[in-house]
């Protein structure tokens, strides 16, 4: 135990490498990311009253592994009145007060209503018994909990279980799917009903809530709180068991460093762990290997405008009309009291269309993207103060009809490894609380593992001793 320079090196400083090592920030830790800061796609930017939201933005319910570390880490919440499944549908937006007052709403022929109702109730049949399923089983680890809800509806496809209606309803269900960027065809039933599921939760806290200061202030902070435990621009290129002790090599600023630790977590995408982990059986790296991510861009945009606009009450519109697939309007929890001027507005495209806009440059993006923003709403013309865009890439992690994540699971349950995995790939759709929980888990296993060598340790000294004293 002496030898090690770490007790645990925690490769990865996304959601879940930030969470795993706030969990272990009694132990003498590293960090190591390859970026310059932490937080992964939890990545906002400060300006003034308002902040430029360019990734996850919607945070867990209270009780999640999320927000108790949002809690203990002094960052505050702010819930979204908004509404949260308006459309873009025709060249008009649609904003009604209930999800099943759309097929009522929409300008739409006979048969288009009838399938948009079909199919949404088919959908809401299945978000309440994907409910059923994250419903908490006495007894049951969070882990298994999750491996029980990704198996829900997950040996078809999206497009298998909406099947094949008219054209604009179709685009409508695509374009909402492409949240888990991905098409309706290359993700399981389970994945898009989740999608649903998390906005037709009801009246529950459920997602409804942003970070307050924006997203990319859980990572601030953490950058903040762990300080020089943490190592930023270092690619990790080898994790491997050497006796009794795990040993990372990682490239920092042009030169190659090695550290020993007694546990390691590793929290980056799956196909990185598959290829930088040595030591770890053939059907974990197969697994690791076969998770899907689909990459996409996003904008985010600041404006100037000085009086009220059409969307001030709507949180997000889906836009199957449009160049992007969702429009967010991150202000829209800040408008509790006078409106101040200006605001703050995110755009993003998910699945085939995602990949195509990624070919062209920056410049070409946003002229895209910000063509359709002032078809939806012209009174926005001469108030764009500022865009940036953002290249996720890799991106989501979602899972396709008939994936088996068994034999990671079955590896999580050895009490004999030194070397964890935690990431938002641990259920059917990445997000924060995904991440979060698996770190959280991860953590826990490492902490136990280090316990039981130091017991083993203090155990072996004490029957050293007589003979130390005899000598």
């Amino acid at each position: 135990m002496d030898k090690t320079d770490y007790d645990v090196v925690v490769i990865g400083g996304g959601p879940a490498g930030s969470a795993a090592a706030w969990e272990l920030r009694d132990r003498r830790i590293l960090v190591l990311e390859k970026t310059h800061r932490l937080g992964g796609r939890l990545f906002s930017m400060s300006r003034g009253d308002y902040w430029l939201n360019l990734g996850g933005h919607l945070f867990p319910a209270p009780g999640s592994h999320m927000r108790n570390i949002l809690h203990s880490i002094g960052l505050d919440i702010i819930r979204i009145p908004g509404n949260k499944f308006a459309i873009y549908w025709g060249g008009k937006v649609y904003a009604p007060k209930s999800v099943s007052a759309l097929p009522l709403t929409l300008a739409m022929s006979f048969r288009e209503r009838v399938s948009l109702a079909a199919i949404g109730l088919r959908i809401l049949k299945a978000v309440k018994g994907w409910q059923q399923q994250m419903q908490i089983v006495y007894g049951e680890s969070n882990q298994v909990r999750r491996a029980r809800v990704a198996r829900y509806m997950s040996d078809i496809s999206f497009r298998d279980f909406i099947g094949r209606p008219p054209r604009r309803v179709e685009q409508l269900f695509q374009s909402a799917a492409r949240r888990a960027a991905a098409e309706m065809e290359d993700q399981n039933a389970g994945v898009g009903v989740s999608l649903f599921g998390a906005v037709w939760a009801g009246k529950g806290d459920s997602m409804a809530v942003n970070l307050n200061g924006g997203s990319g202030r859980f990572g601030e902070v953490m950058m903040e709180l762990l300080g020089d435990r943490v190592h930023y621009h270092a690619s990790v290129t080898s994790v491997a068991k050497t006796g009794d002790h795990v040993t990372v090599t990682y490239d920092m600023n042009g030169v190659s460093h090695s550290v020993t630790a007694t546990q390691v977590i590793v929290a980056v995408p799956a196909y990185q762990a598959a290829e930088i982990t040595r030591d770890i059986p053939e059907d974990v790296r197969a697994t690791l290997r076969k998770v899907q991510y689909g990459p996409f861009p996003t904008m985010g945009i600041i404006t100037d405008e000085t009086g009220p606009m059409p969307y001030d009450d709507i949180y997000a519109i889906t836009t199957p009309d449009a160049s992007f697939d969702m429009f967010f309007n991150h202000a829209n929890p800040l408008r509790t009291g006078p409106r101040k001027p200006g605001g703050s507005l995110m755009v993003y495209s998910g699945g085939t269309p995602a990949r195509e806009m990624l070919k062209l440059s920056d410049e070409q993006i946003r002229d895209t993207y910000l063509a359709d923003v002032f078809r939806m709403f012209p009174q926005l013309k001469g108030h764009i103060k500022e865009t940036i865009v953002q290249r996720w890439e890799p991106g989501n992690t979602y899972r396709p009809a008939g994936f088996n994540f068994d034999p990671m699971l079955a590896y999580c349950e050895r009490d004999d490894v030194d070397i964890h995995f935690a990431g938002d790939y641990f259920a059917e759709i990445g997000n924060m609380e995904i991440a979060t929980g698996s770190a959280h888990e991860a953590a826990r296993r490492a902490r136990v593992r280090l316990m039981s060598r130091e017991r083993k340790a203090q155990t072996s000294r004490a029957a050293d001793a007589p003979t130390a004293r005899s000598a």
